[in-house]
């Protein structure tokens, strides 16, 4: 049975292996020393999953935080990388975080490979990591 992409998942359709995969690799991409990285991880300690947008090739998990927590600057940013191993892809997956409005917005993941992201990623083993980069 093939699927149509792009499908967008509630919260509480997200399975918990792929929400687990997702908390994971912010924890990663926000693992910097500077004080934006503790700003950021403080948000992610009380974030939670709003949606998740299923592209085939990878995925867009879109985090809700609370209004108030503490913003950051500048308020736009995106970058970072953690490789993903699954055994079901043929190539390693990466992933990045996008901050808008000076809050954590989504985690991406994306695949390059010929087989698609897995909606229930099993087995993922995270590789290599770089935190999102701070622009000063």
């Amino acid at each position: 049975m093939s699927m149509s992409y792009p499908r967008e998942l509630s919260s509480a359709e997200v399975p918990l292996s792929l929400s687990s995969l997702v908390f994971e690799l912010a924890r990663r991409l926000l693992a910097g020393d500077a004080h934006e990285h503790q700003v950021l991880q403080t948000q992610l300690a009380s974030a939670q999953i709003d949606r998740v947008t299923l592209t085939g090739a990878g995925v867009y998990a879109y985090v809700k935080v609370p209004k108030e927590c503490e913003l950051v600057s500048p308020p736009e940013m995106v970058g970072g990388v953690v490789e993903i191993e699954i055994p079901t892809l043929d190539v390693p997956a990466g992933s990045l975080i996008r901050i808008s409005k000076g809050k954590i917005d989504y985690v991406e993941i994306y695949t390059f490979g010929e087989k698609a992201w897995p909606d229930d990623p099993q087995g993922a083993c995270l590789g290599f990591s770089d935190p999102l980069p701070i622009p000063h």
